[in-house]
């Protein structure tokens, strides 16, 4: 027993007369411990108790310490209803916080990332676990506040209990339901607890973080092929180039053979990819892809992100680096060297009897660059010892004239070096140089070309070349031993590929018969074109290409790492990943509306709490020991709420009981009890009556 509530024997200790009086000096039966009548007669209330151990008994009363048994007024401030005042402020003034976060969610929408918004997107994870439980705080209150206002007024019982019981949301609709009174303000109670739910909905997913693109413009440069390296004069101008002289050529074979041979041996995956091996973009033959390239309109022809895609060459165009991660496009301008052949011609090398239809050929188209040896062009092409199994040449003297395609003529021996036939094939071309415009798209460093079409503002006819006669002639020379010189008795690596190898350096010295028969002049001017163009751009940057974007795209012409260069505009998209906030409005907006409203209820109740004059005993369990006969409770203590007469009889044991378990009928009470064993007596029992 709690030393503030304790039994006494002595009458005087209790103030005022005891409820319990015996006015006539009547002792009950000692064989009934219960409580036996509860009669009200002519507005008198007539107890009969019994003896022994019932706390109804007078000297039994507890005494509680402090207990008000005297009389005093209404709202009597003291140090705990301060405490409750303060605490009714705090609760009330709770949705401010919301409104806060609604609104910051609002003002930082677009906004870029700070350390303020970071924040607000902590304190809104709270929110839908803190916004019920504040509701629920101010919701209650609310509805107490105004069920004692109207009770202090005058109000139907049930509406009190309607307000009394809407403590949740459950409760709420369980009391519109069980209580039967579907009106307008059961209705808009029941609407107001469903703003609980939808407001903790609304607090999630208020702010995130969302990517922002940044559009920026910037020069670029890029691997110029579009114009003629050196002078189209037949005679000379001095090329930037590894072909504008024999004795340049000299110096500068091993790098290109090295460069050549490096693009033919790379890996499959390479040879299909829109780049090469060093990053470089490739050039995508706009004549092959499509029949709108020929179109009027000259649109844009959508390159293939497949292998079958048809490249202008092995290696691609250096592109200056861009030292971004973000995406950007931009359009080039460039060329390259299409060839188209006839199918091949099969002539005989010549044998003893006189057969020689092979010289007779040769003397009939009239070589250009094998003049001085045109009866045995495979030996004088050659710079080192051996000879090889192919040749190239034309019966253009000089680039005169640029109104018709220039012929080339690829002859191969193959199948004589190898002993299998004295068979040669000859393939009859002619070359153009398409001009093309490139979109190219990078996402950071990694480019490729996805569009192109003709470059419809080329200042130069597809019909002129982009080399001069001495460029060109050394260009034909090369290509045999592009690849080196293999044994006498050994196709060339050069015809290996022509022939469709993937690998021309396997073969060895054990070489199949090579047949160029079944070699169509469609796809042999294909490859002939790949081989050209990879040769010549070989020739435009040999020390260049292998470089990638780090190559020095401002070396002054005099420069061993010059090579000629374009420029222009790249338009960048930066994309910076969660970089700015982005809201959702509506979420916002709505939690903001349904905190206003909770913030109002706030107020008002308040406000009605406040007001009223009773004191608030609605609701709890103390206020049924108010003048009840059946509880030892001292008299006083009629103007305390119900939860400051709650801690005043916190240690009251009380049961709900039978207060009449000796009559054919029972009648249920809360009384209060000693022990456990008094507990047990006059316990409810479903086989009996109540009334």
């Amino acid at each position: 027993m709690d030393s503030n509530l304790h039994f006494s024997n002595n009458n005087k200790a209790h103030h005022g007369p005891s409820r319990h009086e015996n006015h006539d000096n009547h002792t009950p039966s000692q064989s009934t411990p219960f409580l036996q009548t509860d009669d009200i007669v002519s507005g008198s209330r007539h107890v009969s108790i019994s003896s022994g151990n019932s706390p109804e008994k007078e000297g039994n009363v507890p005494q509680v310490h402090s207990w008000p048994d005297t009389a005093s007024r209404l709202r009597k401030r003291t140090a705990w209803t301060y405490l409750s005042l303060l605490w009714a402020v705090i609760v009330t003034f709770l949705p401010v916080i919301i409104l806060f976060l609604g609104f910051a969610v609002l003002g930082l929408d677009g906004n870029n990332r700070s350390e303020f918004g970071d924040s607000i997107i902590e304190l809104g994870k709270y929110g839908a676990t803190a916004f019920p439980i504040m509701f629920a705080a101010i919701a209650a209150r609310l509805f107490k506040a105004v069920a004692l206002w109207r009770s202090e007024k005058g109000a139907k019982l049930g509406l009190l209990e309607q307000l009394v019981g809407s403590q949740s949301l459950g409760a709420t609709v369980e009391r519109f339901v069980l209580l039967g009174r579907f009106d307008i303000l059961g209705a808009i109670v029941v609407l107001l607890w469903f703003l609980s739910p939808l407001g903790s909905q609304m607090s999630l997913r208020l702010l995130g973080l969302t990517s922002v693109d940044i559009i920026s413009q910037s020069p670029i440069q890029y691997f110029n092929t579009t114009t003629p390296a050196g002078s189209m004069d037949i005679n000379s101008g001095p090329g930037w180039d590894a072909f504008d002289a024999a004795s340049t050529l000299q110096y500068d074979r091993p790098s290109l053979t090295a460069f050549v041979s490096a693009n033919m041996i790379a890996s499959t995956n390479v040879l299909k990819s829109p780049v090469d091996q060093w990053n470089n973009i490739k050039v995508p033959r706009l004549d092959v892809m499509a029949s709108s390239a020929d179109a009027s309109d000259n649109p844009w022809v959508q390159v293939a992100n497949d292998s079958s895609m048809t490249w202008a060459s092995l290696s691609g165009l250096m592109i200056q680096s861009l030292n971004i991660s973000g995406y950007s496009t931009f359009i080039i301008q460039t060329a390259y060297i299409d060839v188209t052949c006839s199918d091949a011609m099969q002539t005989r090398a010549g044998n003893k009897d006189g057969d020689n239809s092979f010289v007779d050929m040769l003397k009939s188209v009239g070589l250009a660059v094998h003049i001085n040896n045109a009866t045995s062009p495979f030996s004088g092409g050659t710079e080192e010892s051996g000879s090889a199994s192919l040749f190239l040449d034309t019966n253009s003297k000089a680039f005169t004239r640029f109104d018709a395609p220039q012929n080339l003529f690829y002859a191969s021996r193959a199948a004589l070096v190898t002993g299998t036939s004295d068979r040669i094939e000859v393939y009859n071309c002619s070359y153009t140089t398409p001009k093309i415009e490139g979109n190219v798209t990078c996402v950071g460093q990694d480019c490729a070309i996805t569009q192109v079409r003709r470059w419809a503002a080329a200042s130069s006819s597809p019909l002129q070349p982009p080399f001069n006669w001495v460029e060109f002639s050394n260009l034909l020379r090369f290509i045999p031993g592009s690849l080196g010189y293999p044994h006498s008795s050994t196709a060339s690596p050069v015809d290996q590929y022509m022939l469709g190898s993937d690998a021309p350096f396997s073969l060895g010295y054990h070489s199949y018969a090579p047949d160029f028969s079944k070699i169509s002049g469609a796809d042999f001017g294909k490859r002939l074109t790949t081989l050209i163009n990879t040769v010549w751009q070989a020739n435009l940057a040999p020390f260049s290409i292998p470089l990638g974007s780090s190559a020095n795209f401002n070396a002054k012409e005099d420069a061993l790492g010059w090579f000629p260069t374009a420029t222009t505009t790249a338009t960048i998209v930066q994309t910076f990943e969660k970089a700015k906030y982005a809201a959702n409005r509506s979420h916002a907006i709505i939690l903001i509306v349904i905190t206003v409203v909770l913030q109002i209820c706030a107020i008002v109740g308040l406000v009605l709490k406040e007001m009223t004059r009773a004191p608030d005993i609605l609701g709890y369990v103390s206020t049924m020991t108010r003048d009840n006969v059946h509880t030892a409770v001292s008299s006083g203590g009629n103007t305390l709420d119900g939860i400051e007469r709650a801690r005043y009889l916190s240690d009251m044991r009380v049961q709900l009981a039978d207060a009449r378990p000796a009559d054919d009928v029972g009648h249920i009470v809360l009384r209060s009890v000693n022990n456990g064993n008094e507990s047990r007596m006059g316990r409810l029992d479903k086989r009996r009556l109540y009334i």
